[in-house]
Protein backbone atom coordinates (compact mmCIF):
# COMPACT_ATOMS: atom_id res chain seq x y z
CA UNK A 1 0.00 0.00 0.00
CA UNK A 2 1.08 3.29 -1.10
CA UNK A 3 0.85 6.03 1.22
CA UNK A 4 1.15 9.68 0.03
CA UNK A 5 2.87 12.19 1.85
CA UNK A 6 2.27 15.71 2.56
CA UNK A 7 5.10 19.02 2.99
CA UNK A 8 6.24 18.19 6.63
CA UNK A 9 4.89 14.67 6.90
CA UNK A 10 7.47 12.13 7.76
CA UNK A 11 7.38 8.07 7.79
CA UNK A 12 9.63 5.44 9.04
CA UNK A 13 11.60 3.30 6.75
CA UNK A 14 12.11 -0.14 6.32
CA UNK A 15 14.50 -1.28 9.02
CA UNK A 16 16.88 -3.17 6.41
CA UNK A 17 17.60 -2.68 2.99
CA UNK A 18 17.85 -0.41 0.75
CA UNK A 19 15.42 2.52 -0.38
CA UNK A 20 14.89 3.35 -3.95
CA UNK A 21 13.92 6.66 -4.48
CA UNK A 22 12.79 7.38 -7.94
CA UNK A 23 12.28 11.40 -8.93
CA UNK A 24 10.59 12.24 -11.70
CA UNK A 25 9.68 15.54 -13.50
CA UNK A 26 7.40 17.04 -16.68
CA UNK A 27 8.41 18.63 -18.95
CA UNK A 28 11.76 17.27 -18.76
CA UNK A 29 13.04 20.75 -19.21
CA UNK A 30 10.93 23.11 -17.70
CA UNK A 31 11.01 26.88 -19.20
CA UNK A 32 14.06 25.11 -21.19
CA UNK A 33 16.54 24.38 -18.84
CA UNK A 34 18.04 21.23 -17.71
CA UNK A 35 16.65 19.59 -14.06
CA UNK A 36 19.93 17.92 -12.10
CA UNK A 37 18.83 15.59 -9.06
CA UNK A 38 21.51 15.23 -6.26
CA UNK A 39 22.04 14.29 -2.59
CA UNK A 40 23.96 15.76 0.16
CA UNK A 41 25.63 13.61 3.52
CA UNK A 42 25.24 15.81 6.26
CA UNK A 43 25.81 15.57 9.78
CA UNK A 44 24.03 16.23 13.24
CA UNK A 45 24.62 19.99 12.34
CA UNK A 46 23.41 19.88 8.82
CA UNK A 47 26.14 20.41 7.17
CA UNK A 48 28.23 18.43 4.51
CA UNK A 49 31.54 16.62 5.94
CA UNK A 50 33.55 16.69 2.41
CA UNK A 51 33.68 16.48 -1.41
CA UNK A 52 32.85 12.75 -1.36
CA UNK A 53 29.10 13.78 0.23
CA UNK A 54 27.99 15.51 -2.68
CA UNK A 55 26.60 13.07 -4.70
CA UNK A 56 25.58 14.31 -7.89
CA UNK A 57 26.11 13.46 -11.95
CA UNK A 58 29.99 13.89 -12.04
CA UNK A 59 30.07 11.61 -8.38
CA UNK A 60 27.09 9.40 -8.70
CA UNK A 61 27.69 7.17 -5.95
CA UNK A 62 29.66 7.67 -2.26
CA UNK A 63 31.10 5.98 1.05
CA UNK A 64 31.25 2.66 -0.63
CA UNK A 65 27.92 2.84 -2.57
CA UNK A 66 25.98 3.54 0.70
CA UNK A 67 24.02 6.52 -1.73
CA UNK A 68 24.15 5.87 -5.40
CA UNK A 69 22.48 7.90 -8.41
CA UNK A 70 21.47 6.85 -11.53
CA UNK A 71 18.96 7.72 -14.96
CA UNK A 72 18.89 10.44 -17.27
CA UNK A 73 16.06 12.30 -18.92
CA UNK A 74 13.17 13.37 -16.88
CA UNK A 75 13.86 10.38 -14.26
CA UNK A 76 16.46 9.44 -11.60
CA UNK A 77 16.91 7.06 -8.91
CA UNK A 78 18.31 7.37 -5.61
CA UNK A 79 19.21 4.45 -3.91
CA UNK A 80 20.46 4.75 0.12
CA UNK A 81 21.39 1.99 1.88
CA UNK A 82 21.06 3.74 5.42
CA UNK A 83 22.67 1.24 7.54
CA UNK A 84 25.97 1.42 5.51
CA UNK A 85 25.95 4.72 6.08
CA UNK A 86 29.23 5.77 9.10
CA UNK A 87 27.73 7.26 12.19
CA UNK A 88 28.99 10.73 11.80
CA UNK A 89 25.78 10.84 8.77
CA UNK A 90 22.87 11.77 10.57
CA UNK A 91 20.98 12.93 6.97
CA UNK A 92 21.01 12.57 3.44
CA UNK A 93 18.84 15.69 1.42
CA UNK A 94 17.46 14.44 -1.22
CA UNK A 95 17.79 17.78 -3.79
CA UNK A 96 16.77 18.89 -7.14
CA UNK A 97 17.91 22.16 -9.48
CA UNK A 98 17.33 23.94 -12.20
CA UNK A 99 20.59 25.15 -14.62
CA UNK A 100 19.78 27.69 -15.83
CA UNK A 101 17.15 31.33 -15.32
CA UNK A 102 13.83 30.03 -14.56
CA UNK A 103 12.05 28.27 -11.68
CA UNK A 104 10.31 24.83 -10.97
CA UNK A 105 6.66 26.87 -11.37
CA UNK A 106 7.57 25.76 -15.11
CA UNK A 107 7.03 21.77 -14.39
CA UNK A 108 3.53 20.74 -14.30
CA UNK A 109 4.70 17.39 -11.98
CA UNK A 110 7.51 17.00 -9.73
CA UNK A 111 7.21 13.32 -7.60
CA UNK A 112 9.48 11.50 -5.66
CA UNK A 113 7.93 7.30 -5.10
CA UNK A 114 9.84 5.28 -2.52
CA UNK A 115 10.49 1.94 -2.84
CA UNK A 116 11.74 -0.79 -0.57
CA UNK A 117 14.60 -3.20 -1.33
CA UNK A 118 12.52 -5.96 -3.27
CA UNK A 119 10.82 -3.32 -5.60
CA UNK A 120 7.53 -2.60 -3.62
CA UNK A 121 6.30 1.17 -4.03
CA UNK A 122 5.29 2.26 0.22
CA UNK A 123 4.89 6.17 -0.04
CA UNK A 124 4.62 8.91 -2.87
CA UNK A 125 5.62 12.42 -2.39
CA UNK A 126 4.03 14.79 -4.89
CA UNK A 127 4.29 18.56 -4.30
CA UNK A 128 2.13 21.23 -5.59
CA UNK A 129 4.79 23.51 -8.30
CA UNK A 130 2.02 25.95 -8.77
CA UNK A 131 3.91 29.33 -7.58
CA UNK A 132 6.82 27.91 -7.16
CA UNK A 133 9.65 30.40 -7.04
CA UNK A 134 12.69 27.98 -6.45
CA UNK A 135 15.24 26.73 -9.01
CA UNK A 136 16.55 24.74 -6.31
CA UNK A 137 15.01 22.34 -3.73
CA UNK A 138 15.44 19.87 -1.00
CA UNK A 139 12.42 17.23 -2.16
CA UNK A 140 12.97 15.04 0.53
CA UNK A 141 15.63 13.93 3.55
CA UNK A 142 16.77 10.30 4.84
CA UNK A 143 17.33 11.03 8.81
CA UNK A 144 18.40 9.48 11.34
CA UNK A 145 15.83 9.74 14.65
CA UNK A 146 16.03 8.13 17.66
CA UNK A 147 17.81 5.10 16.35
CA UNK A 148 15.55 4.67 13.66
CA UNK A 149 15.86 5.90 10.08
CA UNK A 150 12.64 8.12 8.73
CA UNK A 151 11.78 10.06 5.20
CA UNK A 152 10.36 13.53 5.36
CA UNK A 153 9.03 15.37 2.99
CA UNK A 154 10.21 19.07 2.27
CA UNK A 155 9.63 20.49 -0.75
CA UNK A 156 11.74 24.00 0.02
CA UNK A 157 14.87 26.12 -1.46
CA UNK A 158 16.40 28.83 -2.76
CA UNK A 159 15.29 31.00 -5.87
CA UNK A 160 19.07 31.28 -6.77
CA UNK A 161 19.93 27.74 -7.90
CA UNK A 162 21.96 24.94 -6.76
CA UNK A 163 24.74 27.56 -5.37
CA UNK A 164 22.91 28.73 -2.79
CA UNK A 165 21.37 25.65 -2.07
CA UNK A 166 24.94 23.84 -1.73
CA UNK A 167 26.29 26.84 0.10
CA UNK A 168 23.47 26.16 2.50
CA UNK A 169 25.36 22.41 3.65
CA UNK A 170 28.64 24.00 3.68
CA UNK A 171 29.54 23.57 0.15
CA UNK A 172 32.45 26.00 -0.97
CA UNK A 173 31.15 26.61 -4.73
CA UNK A 174 33.93 29.58 -5.76
CA UNK A 175 35.97 29.03 -8.15
CA UNK A 176 39.47 29.30 -8.75
CA UNK A 177 40.38 31.87 -10.64
CA UNK A 178 43.71 31.07 -13.31
CA UNK A 179 46.71 33.46 -13.13
CA UNK A 180 46.76 35.67 -16.24
CA UNK A 181 48.71 38.52 -17.81
CA UNK A 182 46.53 39.63 -19.37
CA UNK A 183 44.15 42.70 -18.20
CA UNK A 184 40.93 41.88 -17.37
CA UNK A 185 38.33 42.77 -19.43
CA UNK A 186 36.16 45.18 -18.40
CA UNK A 187 32.33 44.39 -18.24
CA UNK A 188 30.07 46.29 -19.90
CA UNK A 189 28.03 49.61 -18.30
CA UNK A 190 24.84 48.65 -17.18
CA UNK A 191 21.95 50.41 -18.33
CA UNK A 192 20.84 53.01 -16.43
CA UNK A 193 17.09 51.75 -17.35
CA UNK A 194 17.84 48.01 -16.54
CA UNK A 195 15.33 46.37 -13.95
CA UNK A 196 16.30 45.86 -10.55
CA UNK A 197 14.85 42.61 -9.34
CA UNK A 198 13.42 42.95 -5.66
CA UNK A 199 15.29 40.99 -3.06
CA UNK A 200 13.64 37.99 -1.26
CA UNK A 201 12.49 38.07 1.47
CA UNK A 202 14.19 34.83 3.50
CA UNK A 203 16.87 35.60 5.49
CA UNK A 204 18.47 38.19 7.80
CA UNK A 205 21.89 38.71 7.10
CA UNK A 206 25.09 37.38 9.54
CA UNK A 207 25.53 41.23 10.36
CA UNK A 208 23.25 43.69 11.41
CA UNK A 209 23.28 47.14 13.19
CA UNK A 210 23.88 44.26 16.25
CA UNK A 211 25.99 40.91 15.22
CA UNK A 212 23.53 38.30 15.53
CA UNK A 213 25.58 35.37 16.77
CA UNK A 214 22.88 33.02 15.64
CA UNK A 215 22.88 30.39 13.07
CA UNK A 216 19.49 28.10 11.22
CA UNK A 217 18.66 25.57 13.50
CA UNK A 218 16.11 22.83 12.64
CA UNK A 219 13.54 21.58 14.85
CA UNK A 220 12.76 17.89 14.35
CA UNK A 221 9.57 18.03 16.03
CA UNK A 222 8.54 21.13 14.57
CA UNK A 223 9.89 19.47 11.40
CA UNK A 224 11.01 23.01 10.09
CA UNK A 225 13.78 25.40 10.42
CA UNK A 226 14.40 28.56 12.23
CA UNK A 227 16.87 30.93 13.16
CA UNK A 228 17.08 33.46 16.30
CA UNK A 229 18.91 36.61 16.17
CA UNK A 230 20.24 39.34 18.62
CA UNK A 231 19.49 37.10 21.79
CA UNK A 232 19.76 37.97 25.27
CA UNK A 233 18.36 42.08 24.64
CA UNK A 234 16.38 42.46 21.37
CA UNK A 235 15.57 39.23 20.55
CA UNK A 236 14.09 38.43 16.98
CA UNK A 237 12.78 34.76 15.46
CA UNK A 238 12.82 33.90 12.06
CA UNK A 239 10.69 30.77 11.43
CA UNK A 240 10.91 29.34 7.99
CA UNK A 241 7.19 27.95 6.97
CA UNK A 242 7.61 25.15 4.24
CA UNK A 243 4.85 25.07 1.82
CA UNK A 244 1.17 24.28 3.59
CA UNK A 245 2.28 24.58 6.80
CA UNK A 246 1.17 27.03 9.34
CA UNK A 247 2.21 28.70 12.43
CA UNK A 248 0.22 30.10 15.74
CA UNK A 249 1.63 33.72 17.06
CA UNK A 250 0.82 36.58 19.49
CA UNK A 251 -1.64 38.80 17.92
CA UNK A 252 1.10 41.10 18.02
CA UNK A 253 4.05 39.17 17.14
CA UNK A 254 4.56 39.85 13.49
CA UNK A 255 7.51 41.56 12.43
CA UNK A 256 7.62 40.85 8.73
CA UNK A 257 6.68 38.26 6.40
CA UNK A 258 7.12 36.30 3.05
CA UNK A 259 4.78 37.62 0.55
CA UNK A 260 3.27 33.78 0.27
CA UNK A 261 2.53 34.00 3.69
CA UNK A 262 -1.18 34.71 4.80
CA UNK A 263 -2.22 35.85 7.96
CA UNK A 264 -5.64 35.27 10.00
CA UNK A 265 -6.45 36.07 13.40
CA UNK A 266 -8.01 33.64 15.05
CA UNK A 267 -10.01 32.63 18.44
CA UNK A 268 -8.30 29.93 19.14
CA UNK A 269 -9.99 27.31 21.29
CA UNK A 270 -13.05 29.18 21.56
CA UNK A 271 -14.12 31.88 23.32
CA UNK A 272 -13.60 30.56 26.99
CA UNK A 273 -10.09 29.65 25.39
CA UNK A 274 -9.57 33.36 24.24
CA UNK A 275 -10.67 34.56 27.63
CA UNK A 276 -8.06 32.42 29.65
CA UNK A 277 -5.20 33.50 27.31
CA UNK A 278 -6.53 36.98 28.12
CA UNK A 279 -6.45 36.27 32.37
CA UNK A 280 -3.24 34.39 31.95
CA UNK A 281 -1.63 37.70 30.51
CA UNK A 282 -1.66 36.73 26.27
CA UNK A 283 -3.59 38.37 23.09
CA UNK A 284 -7.68 37.24 23.35
CA UNK A 285 -6.33 36.88 19.71
CA UNK A 286 -3.65 34.25 17.94
CA UNK A 287 -2.32 35.11 14.50
CA UNK A 288 -2.31 31.47 11.99
CA UNK A 289 0.21 32.56 9.50
CA UNK A 290 -0.05 29.64 6.35
CA UNK A 291 2.62 29.30 3.90
CA UNK A 292 -0.42 28.40 1.48
CA UNK A 293 1.21 30.11 -1.64
CA UNK A 294 4.60 28.43 -1.45
CA UNK A 295 7.49 28.33 1.37
CA UNK A 296 8.37 31.40 3.29
CA UNK A 297 9.47 33.20 6.58
CA UNK A 298 8.45 34.89 9.31
CA UNK A 299 9.83 37.03 11.87
CA UNK A 300 8.63 37.53 15.43
CA UNK A 301 9.64 39.63 17.97
CA UNK A 302 8.39 40.30 21.62
CA UNK A 303 6.42 42.84 23.02
CA UNK A 304 9.34 44.12 25.59
CA UNK A 305 13.01 43.64 25.65
CA UNK A 306 14.35 40.26 26.25
CA UNK A 307 15.43 36.97 25.04
CA UNK A 308 13.58 33.91 22.58
CA UNK A 309 13.87 30.69 23.83
CA UNK A 310 13.08 27.74 21.21
CA UNK A 311 11.96 24.36 23.05
CA UNK A 312 10.83 21.54 21.64
CA UNK A 313 7.51 19.69 22.95
CA UNK A 314 6.79 16.15 22.59
CA UNK A 315 3.41 13.59 23.87
CA UNK A 316 3.88 13.38 27.70
CA UNK A 317 6.37 16.10 27.74
CA UNK A 318 4.22 19.35 27.79
CA UNK A 319 5.04 22.70 29.25
CA UNK A 320 3.37 25.19 31.62
CA UNK A 321 3.92 28.97 30.36
CA UNK A 322 4.09 31.57 32.92
CA UNK A 323 2.37 34.78 32.75
CA UNK A 324 3.05 36.10 29.05
CA UNK A 325 5.38 33.75 28.25
CA UNK A 326 3.70 32.33 24.99
CA UNK A 327 5.17 33.71 21.51
CA UNK A 328 4.22 31.39 18.88
CA UNK A 329 4.18 27.65 18.49
CA UNK A 330 3.97 25.49 15.16
CA UNK A 331 0.76 23.47 14.62
CA UNK A 332 1.13 20.22 15.66
CA UNK A 333 1.10 22.20 19.61
CA UNK A 334 -1.84 22.67 21.25
CA UNK A 335 -1.87 25.44 23.95
CA UNK A 336 -4.49 26.22 26.49
CA UNK A 337 -5.18 27.43 29.62
CA UNK A 338 -4.68 25.85 33.03
CA UNK A 339 -5.86 27.23 36.44
CA UNK A 340 -3.59 27.08 39.00
CA UNK A 341 -5.22 25.96 42.75
CA UNK A 342 -6.01 28.82 44.89
CA UNK A 343 -2.82 29.08 46.46
CA UNK A 344 -1.06 29.17 43.84
CA UNK A 345 -3.27 31.93 42.31
CA UNK A 346 -3.52 34.20 45.53
CA UNK A 347 -0.13 33.68 46.77
CA UNK A 348 2.57 33.46 43.67
CA UNK A 349 1.11 37.12 41.93
CA UNK A 350 0.49 35.57 38.83
CA UNK A 351 -3.18 34.77 38.76
CA UNK A 352 -4.89 31.80 38.55
CA UNK A 353 -4.51 31.58 34.96
CA UNK A 354 -1.45 29.75 33.42
CA UNK A 355 -0.93 28.30 29.64
CA UNK A 356 -0.61 24.65 28.76
CA UNK A 357 1.57 23.67 25.60
CA UNK A 358 1.31 19.60 25.02
CA UNK A 359 1.46 18.03 22.05
CA UNK A 360 4.51 17.74 19.36
CA UNK A 361 6.11 20.63 17.55
CA UNK A 362 8.11 23.50 18.75
CA UNK A 363 7.22 26.72 21.15
CA UNK A 364 8.77 29.98 21.06
CA UNK A 365 8.79 31.16 24.47
CA UNK A 366 9.37 35.11 25.18
CA UNK A 367 11.14 36.85 28.47
CA UNK A 368 12.12 39.84 30.07
CA UNK A 369 15.66 40.12 29.83
CA UNK A 370 18.02 36.92 28.74
CA UNK A 371 16.62 33.17 29.39
CA UNK A 372 18.18 30.60 31.39
CA UNK A 373 17.46 26.45 31.73
CA UNK A 374 18.07 24.81 34.41
CA UNK A 375 17.84 21.28 34.12
CA UNK A 376 16.82 18.66 37.49
CA UNK A 377 18.01 15.28 37.42
CA UNK A 378 15.48 12.65 39.25
CA UNK A 379 15.72 13.57 43.00
CA UNK A 380 16.82 17.04 42.92
CA UNK A 381 15.36 20.37 43.55
CA UNK A 382 16.00 24.26 42.62
CA UNK A 383 13.78 27.27 43.70
CA UNK A 384 13.56 30.12 42.27
CA UNK A 385 11.83 32.78 42.69
CA UNK A 386 7.83 33.20 41.03
CA UNK A 387 8.24 36.02 38.86
CA UNK A 388 11.99 35.06 37.04
CA UNK A 389 9.92 31.80 36.12
CA UNK A 390 8.85 31.35 32.41
CA UNK A 391 8.23 27.69 31.87
CA UNK A 392 8.76 24.60 33.02
CA UNK A 393 8.20 21.02 32.63
CA UNK A 394 4.49 20.00 32.76
CA UNK A 395 4.86 16.97 35.15
CA UNK A 396 7.22 18.74 37.28
CA UNK A 397 5.88 18.85 40.95
CA UNK A 398 6.40 21.71 42.78
CA UNK A 399 5.80 23.78 46.21
CA UNK A 400 5.06 27.35 47.00
CA UNK A 401 6.80 28.79 49.71
CA UNK A 402 7.74 32.04 51.59
CA UNK A 403 10.92 33.28 50.37
CA UNK A 404 12.31 34.48 54.09
CA UNK A 405 11.27 33.11 57.05
CA UNK A 406 8.30 35.09 58.57
CA UNK A 407 5.57 37.13 56.09
CA UNK A 408 7.41 40.21 57.21
CA UNK A 409 10.57 39.43 56.50
CA UNK A 410 9.37 38.13 53.09
CA UNK A 411 7.57 40.89 51.67
CA UNK A 412 10.29 43.52 53.00
CA UNK A 413 13.04 41.71 51.00
CA UNK A 414 11.34 41.29 47.82
CA UNK A 415 11.37 37.77 47.82
CA UNK A 416 7.62 36.62 48.34
CA UNK A 417 6.95 33.65 47.12
CA UNK A 418 9.25 31.24 45.45
CA UNK A 419 8.82 27.73 44.11
CA UNK A 420 10.42 24.42 45.01
CA UNK A 421 10.55 22.59 42.00
CA UNK A 422 11.54 18.82 42.33
CA UNK A 423 12.97 17.12 39.09
CA UNK A 424 13.03 15.62 37.13
CA UNK A 425 12.31 18.18 33.96
CA UNK A 426 13.25 21.40 33.29
CA UNK A 427 12.56 24.91 33.78
CA UNK A 428 13.41 28.71 32.16
CA UNK A 429 13.89 31.37 33.61
CA UNK A 430 14.23 35.07 32.72
CA UNK A 431 17.37 37.17 34.56
CA UNK A 432 15.05 40.19 35.01
CA UNK A 433 11.43 40.79 36.49
CA UNK A 434 8.83 43.59 34.84
CA UNK A 435 7.72 43.97 38.31
CA UNK A 436 11.34 44.67 39.60
CA UNK A 437 11.86 46.82 36.50
CA UNK A 438 8.77 49.03 37.13
CA UNK A 439 9.90 49.86 40.65
CA UNK A 440 13.15 50.60 39.72
CA UNK A 441 11.71 53.30 36.96
CA UNK A 442 9.23 54.68 39.25
CA UNK A 443 12.37 55.87 41.75
CA UNK A 444 13.18 57.60 39.23
CA UNK A 445 10.62 59.61 37.97
CA UNK A 446 9.96 63.16 39.51
CA UNK A 447 7.14 63.68 42.26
Amino acid sequence: MTTEIQPGGNLRLPTAGTVLIDIRWDPQRPGGQEVEACAFLLDGERRIGGDDDFVFYNNPSTRGGAVALSGSGAHRTLSVDPQALPDAVARVAICLSLLGETNFAQASLIEMRLRDAAGSEFALFRPATSGMAEAALILGEVYRYQGLWKFRAIAQGFAGGLGPLAEHFGVDIADDEPASSASPAQPPATPASAPRAAPALTKAPATGVMPTGSETRHSDAGDLSYEILYRDAYALARVDLPRGRRLKAQGDAMVAMSPTIAVEGTLSGGLLGGLGRLLSGESLFLQTLSAGRGPGAVYLAPASPGDIAAVEVRPGDGLVIQRGGFLACTEGVEVGTQVQNIAEGLFSGEGFFVLKAHGEGLVLLESFGAIHELNLAVGEQKIVDNGHLVAWSQAMHYDLELGSRGLVAAFTSGEKIVCRFHGPGRILVQTRQPQQFGRWISQLLPG
